[in-house]
């Protein structure tokens, strides 16, 4: 038999998958270019192989403890790869509700364990270009559930991009414990589903190519590809996928796309299917954009979240919490509606 499971929703306890919530972020591990927007041509690796397991890549500059650069993405480690949904059948793609839906639960945080135990990095690479301009860690000054998320600090301009996030390396559906940058990653033909929430505070619009970055994949686990990232870029506030345009995609935004807004909690749900070419993202439920793009291979090996930002940002501060990925076992169909597992839409288990 089969039984609706309900998961945690922005850290709300829920179902019989964890005793956790659940939630974009952003960075890219592109080199000097600017990762929010399409005017990059290269994935930019994932910084230097400096420090314990950092990511191979392009940028990097010998972060201590973890990646450097922009690449350096941790592969959440053990912990809570979490449970998801088993094998479900049911339910229409997209009903936003009614029947279970085939999902699994690759991945979650909630900053609760105060450690980054569940990270490939290790680290949010709070060292990076020796701390200069930057810092992180875990606060209690906001959090979207339960008590506790993790704060990242821009406070001074610099003459490189500002490189401050977390990150993981998958091999099949399990995060690696350390960096090996080959392999394969996550292999999802129905795609995958990853929620996360943010608060984002900056006195300044993101324009004239300063530009912020909540979130960033890669397909290679060497970051020999492009790079998609999703960040703030101009002064529609909207979000925005970097490395999709200019390497021959499209990107189109829903009539009613809402700009993101400050000093709150915000929902971001991004489905990426690499196989199809498919990436639709959605703000507090509502659709921002879709696009469409091209890689060499169809898996997702490399992830990280946090503060990535071009260098003449001085003034920002960014809370992330309650962060999942879903590996989805059927197709979504109605890309009108937000797949937020656990919530809106109930998950399958054997």
């Amino acid at each position: 038999m089969r039984r609706a499971l309900t998961t945690p929703a922005q850290g709300r306890l829920l179902g019989m998958l964890d005793a956790r919530g659940l939630v974009i972020v952003f960075g890219l591990a592109l080199g000097a270019s600017a990762c929010g927007g399409d005017d990059s041509s290269s994935g930019g690796g994932a910084g230097g192989a400096s420090g314990s397991g950092g990511a191979v890549g392009g940028s990097g500059g010998g972060a201590t403890g973890g990646t450097s650069g922009a690449g350096g993405d941790t592969g959440g480690a053990s912990g809570s790869g979490g449970a998801g949904g088993g094998s479900g059948t049911g339910g229409s793609a997209g009903s936003g509700g009614a029947p279970c839906f085939d999902a699994k639960r690759l991945w979650f945080e909630d900053f609760e364990t105060g450690d980054y135990s569940r990270w490939t990095s290790k680290t949010y690479d709070k060292n990076w270009n020796n701390g200069f301009c930057h810092d992180n860690g875990f606060s209690t000054a906001q959090a979207n559930s339960p008590t506790h998320s993790h704060r990242s600090e821009i406070t001074c301009a610099d003459t490189q991009s500002h490189r401050g996030y977390g990150g993981l390396q998958f091999a099949g559906d399990s995060v690696v414990p350390a960096y090996t940058n080959q392999g394969s990653g996550i292999d999802a033909p129905n795609g995958v589903v990853n929620t996360y929430w943010s608060w984002l505070e900056a006195p300044y619009a993101f324009q004239n190519g300063k530009w912020f970055s909540f979130w960033t994949v890669n397909n290679d686990c060497g970051w020999k590809d492009n790079v998609i990232t999703l960040g703030l870029e101009d002064t529609s506030n909207k979000l925005t996928p970097a490395h999709i345009k200019n390497t021959g995609g499209t990107v189109t935004f829903a009539p009613n796309a809402p700009g993101f807004p400050m000093g709150k909690w915000v929902r971001t749900t991004i489905y990426i299917n690499y196989h199809e070419g498919v990436m639709v993202t959605w703000q507090d439920g509502t659709k921002v954009f879709e696009a469409t793009f091209s890689r060499p291979d169809n898996d997702i090996c490399q992830w990280h979240w946090g503060a990535y930002a071009s260098g003449d940002n001085d003034d920002v501060v960014l809370y992330e919490d309650d962060n999942s990925i879903w590996k989805l076992g059927q197709k979504w169909t109605n890309f009108d509606v937000e797949p937020y597992f656990g919530v809106t839409q109930a998950v399958c288990s054997p």
